[in-house]
């Protein structure tokens, strides 16, 4: 499974200044919508931060990864941001957030979404994944760090 598949051209924001995870997240979706991937943005944004109120996505190492099935989305769509400021979420780890990775996927099938959130799982576990991320300063270079890291 190549996780390159799932994103778009226009899905990696580097530095992002943003107010907050709900700004970042609207930023985010707004790339899919730009794609054609989503109609509905401002119905997106709300599903994936009623999931983020049951609980937060921050996992640690600061990064958080927002996710949401979603009836208008009919593929598994994967956006990414680096932080120009951190956000202060509730992480295990209580670490400041600088990364984003946003994971949408199509309210029917969850099975793809699974596979995909599993082998995020797997990758970001790695520091060097996440360093690599931090390191971007354009949106070429964020989308490369992604893709060499997923073929590492």
């Amino acid at each position: 499974m190549n996780l390159l598949d799932y994103t778009i051209q226009t899905g990696f924001l580097p530095q992002l200044k943003c107010e907050g995870l709900a700004d970042a997240v609207e930023r985010l979706v707004a790339t899919l919508v730009e794609a054609g991937d989503v109609t509905d943005a401002a119905d997106l944004v709300h599903e994936v931060m009623r999931r983020e109120a049951e609980g937060s996505t921050a996992v640690g190492g600061g990064l958080v990864i927002p996710h949401a099935r979603f009836a208008q989305v009919s593929s598994v769509r994967i956006a990414v941001a680096s932080l120009a400021t951190p956000l202060e979420l509730a992480a295990s780890d209580d670490q400041p957030v600088d990364l984003i990775i946003l994971l949408v996927g199509p309210a029917g099938d969850p099975r793809q979404m699974l596979r995909v959130l599993a082998r995020l799982a797997r990758l970001v576990r790695h520091r060097s994944f996440l360093d690599g991320l931090r390191n971007c300063n354009t949106a070429k270079e964020l989308r490369q760090a992604f893709a060499q890291a997923e073929q590492a």
